[in-house]
C-alpha cells in the first residue's frame, strides 16, 4: 500500500493519476477531497492528525510513503513553513517508523540556492532542514529534489496556480512590460506528469535512496524564449479575441532589463501614477526571478531513474511549456495573481 501526503495538489493529484489501477493508493487528505481512498489528517499535528486507532490501522496498511504535502507559498510566514516544511516531516518520519514503510520525500530543487538572498530563501531553508531530517532518521529513504512545476505536459492542466504560473500569465496579457532578468537566464520547468512518474518509479525501486533531481536540468529554457512563447500565444489569440484585436502585438513583448535600470522605472511609473499596481506585479516578478537569474542550471535525474520517465528535451520543454500558456490563457485575468 502507498500512501500520499499532499494528494490533492499539483504534484500529488498527477500521482494518483499515475498510479491508478497500478497500486493500492490512499491519501492523507487535509481539507480538499480526491477521488480515491483517502483519510483526513494533518501533517503538522502528531499521529498526522488521526485518531490513535485510526494511526495504528493505517500504519498496518503503508508499506511505501510518497511525502508531497508542502507549504510552497514563497511570502509566507517563516512559522508557516518551518510548521509544514519541518514539523510536518517529522511526523511523516515517525509515521514511516511506526509502519516500517519506505519513504518518497518531496523536496525542492531550489535548496541548492538557499543563502543568496532571494525570497525563496525562507522556503528553500525549511526543505533543506526536512531533508537534514530524513537523512538523519537512518530510515530507508529517498529525496526527490523538484523543479519548478508546471501543467500536463500535453494539456497544461495544472490545479493550483503557483506564483511562475502568474509571472506567465502577466506577460501574456500584456501587463508585464519589463522582468528584471539577464537575457539567456534559464528557467527549469518541468510538467507534473513527469514529476509524478518519476515519483512512482522511486516509489516502486525498494533500492532507491540518496538524493534525485527531477529537473529539466540541461533542457531548461532560457527566459527570453520563455517569453517568446507567451508571445506567440498572445499573438494567435488576438486573431480571436475581441478584448485583444487590433492591438499593437508588441505591447505583449516583455523585455529583459537589469536590475538596477528597473528600480528606477518603477520609481517614475510611482512618482507618476497614484496606482501602485502595475510596479507591484514587476516587483514581484523580479523578486522570484532572483531564484533563476544567471545561475547554473540544476542537475537532473530524469532518465536514470528505473522505469522514469525520459530525460526532458528542449523540443518537449517548449511543447509543454507552450501547452501550459495555452491553459493559462483560456483563464480569467483575474485568476492570476502573484501570491
Amino acid at each position: 500500500m502507498i500512501l500520499i501526503t499532499g494528494a490533492s495538489g499539483a504534484v500529488g493529484s498527477a500521482l494518483l493519476r499515475e498510479l491508478d489501477g497500478v497500486d493500492e493508493v490512499i491519501a492523507l487528505t487535509h481539507n480538499k477531497p480526491v477521488g480515491t481512498r483517502s483519510v483526513r489528517g494533518d501533517v503538522t499535528r502528531p499521529w498526522l492528525g488521526l485518531h490513535p486507532a485510526d494511526y495504528r490501522d493505517l500504519a498496518a496498511e503503508v508499506d511505501v510513503i510518497v511525502h508531497c504535502a508542502a507549504a510552497v507559498n514563497f511570502s509566507a510566514s517563516h512559522k508557516h513553513l518551518h510548521r509544514v516544511n519541518v514539523v510536518g516531516t517529522g511526523h511523516v518520519l515517525r509515521f514511516a517508523e511506526d509502519a516500517g514503510a519506505r519513504l518518497v520525500h518531496g523536496s525542492t530543487a531550489f535548496v541548492a540556492r538557499a543563502g543568496d538572498g532571494t525570497p525563496f530563501d525562507a522556503y528553500a531553508a525549511t526543505k533543506a532542514a526536512g531533508e537534514t531530517l530524513v537523512r538523519e532518521s537512518g530510515l530507508p529513504a529517498c529525496i526527490a529534489r523538484i523543479s519548478t512545476v508546471i501543467g500536463d505536459s500535453r494539456t497544461g492542466d495544472i490545479p493550483r496556480l503557483q506564483a511562475f504560473h502568474n509571472l506567465l500569465g502577466f506577460a501574456l496579457s500584456g501587463r508585464l512590460p519589463f522582468l528584471p532578468c539577464t537575457p539567456g537566464t534559464r528557467v527549469d520547468l518541468v510538467p507534473r506528469d513527469a514529476v509524478a512518474g518519476a515519483l512512482a518509479a522511486l516509489a516502486h525501486d525498494h533500492h532507491a535512496h540518496g538524493e534525485r533531481w527531477i529537473t529539466a536540468g540541461p533542457a531548461a529554457l532560457p527566459i527570453d524564449r520563455v517569453i517568446d512563447i507567451a508571445c506567440d500565444v498572445a499573438a494567435v489569440r488576438a486573431e480571436y479575441d475581441e478584448d485583444l484585436r487590433g492591438l499593437d502585438q508588441t505591447i505583449f513583448r516583455t523585455r529583459l532589463i537589469d536590475s538596477a535600470t528597473a528600480a528606477t522605472v518603477i520609481n517614475a511609473v510611482l512618482a507618476r501614477t497614484s496606482s501602485s499596481a502595475t510596479p507591484s506585479i514587476i516587483q514581484r516578478a523580479a523578486d522570484l526571478m532572483i531564484a533563476f537569474d544567471d545561475a547554473e542550471p540544476f542537475p537532473t535525474s530524469l532518465g536514470r531513474i528505473t522505469s522514469g520517465p525520459p530525460a526532458l528535451t528542449v523540443e518537449s520543454s517548449e511543447t509543454a511549456l507552450r501547452h501550459q500558456i495555452d491553459y493559462l490563457a483560456e483563464l480569467p485575468r483575474e485568476t492570476w495573481e502573484l501570491s
